[in-house]
């Protein structure tokens, strides 16, 4: 069966995790273990805690979780049905917003910002890899899972030369721990180990063992400088994300009725009985995944009243996932 998550570690990725170059970020640039280690940063730099800061309520925990740690409190604003923010679901007295593009499917920043014109925006691109960094702040991930898929890193953008020279985000950065040769080599072997639990070969296997588990979302998050080995990854891959770009959107333009961001990092269909087309992809060969079904329970941790943003709740069920990295 293919992996709906494009997770591998190939030797030729072995052999750049610990000998090639390492990428060197931009003046602007801040190379994290998470997008959400950016997100914690970006807030505490730039607005006293005990604030209110808007997030997508169809989204992954980590994102409310990170406004928490950073000392503020998430409000939950509804989606549309093409997965962009519901801007007239959005209080205009928020301190602060992350919009979240969806799948890479970019929201109108300038809309938002016309919203919210004292707010601060940080534009989460987790799944957004390749589109441009907007907004105040923006984050990107290339964890294992996520596009480009190559391990345990985040970057931050700080696009406002003002609150660049004015933040403490320097002071926050060189603050951050670093990865010692032990937790290197620990993270080269989960990676490893992770990328041969989703080979095609052994996937099989991999599913039948699977067991849920109660996902703890107020977990204190570990902030960390991004691993000199993810940073050599990044460095090696970066000529050929263009090129995996544009073999995704191929691939999600032959599936019917799909819709997908600017990357493609995944297609996304309606449907109103996605166990029927799981089963139905499942014949082919193919895992398919209804991502953030647990979004509402996820946001009801972190004080979410069910019935508030009704697009979210009705769209963990009707949305299924289908993987663009391989031809299907």
């Amino acid at each position: 069966m293919i992996p709906r998550l494009n997770i591998s570690f190939p030797l030729k990725r072995q052999w750049c995790y610990w000998f090639g170059k390492r990428y060197e970020p931009r003046e602007d640039e801040y190379l994290l273990n998470h997008a959400r280690t950016g997100i914690v940063m970006a807030l505490r730099a730039t607005l006293p805690k005990g604030g209110r800061v808007g997030v997508v309520t169809y989204n992954c925990h980590t994102v409310a979780n990170a406004v928490v740690q950073a000392g503020f409190e998430p409000f939950f604003v509804d989606v549309t049905r093409d997965l962009r923010i519901d801007v007239e679901s959005v209080p205009m007295d928020l301190d602060a917003i992350v919009v979240t593009n969806l799948f890479g499917i970019r929201n109108d920043i300038a809309v938002i910002r016309k919203r919210l014109p004292k707010a601060i925006i940080i534009v989460d691109n987790a799944h957004g890899y390749g589109l441009l960094a907007e907004g105040d702040f923006t984050v990107y991930s290339i964890n294992q899972g996520k596009f480009p898929s190559l391990g345990c890193g985040g970057l931050l953008i700080v696009n406002s030369e003002e609150l660049r020279v004015k933040s403490w985000i320097d002071e926050q950065y060189a603050a951050l721990p670093s990865y010692g040769i032990i937790a290197q080599v620990k993270l080269f072997m989960q990676m490893w180990v992770k990328a041969m639990a989703y080979s095609r070969c052994m996937y099989w296997l991999t599913m039948k063992m699977k067991k849920s588990s109660n996902l703890k979302v107020h977990q204190e998050e570990v902030m960390m400088k991004m691993a000199s080995g993810i940073r050599r990854l990044y460095n090696a891959a970066l000529p050929e994300i263009p090129k995996m770009i544009e073999k995704q959107r191929q691939n999600a333009a032959k599936i019917d009725g799909a819709f997908y961001g600017d990357n493609a990092f995944m297609a996304i269909v309606r449907t109103e009985d996605s166990v029927a087309l799981q089963k139905e992809y499942a014949k082919r060969g193919v895992e398919t995944a209804t991502h953030f079904k647990n979004a509402i329970v996820w946001a009801e941790e972190f004080g979410y009243k069910r019935g508030t943003c009704l697009e979210a709740e009705n769209l963990t069920t009707k949305l299924l996932m289908i993987p663009t990295y391989k031809a299907i």
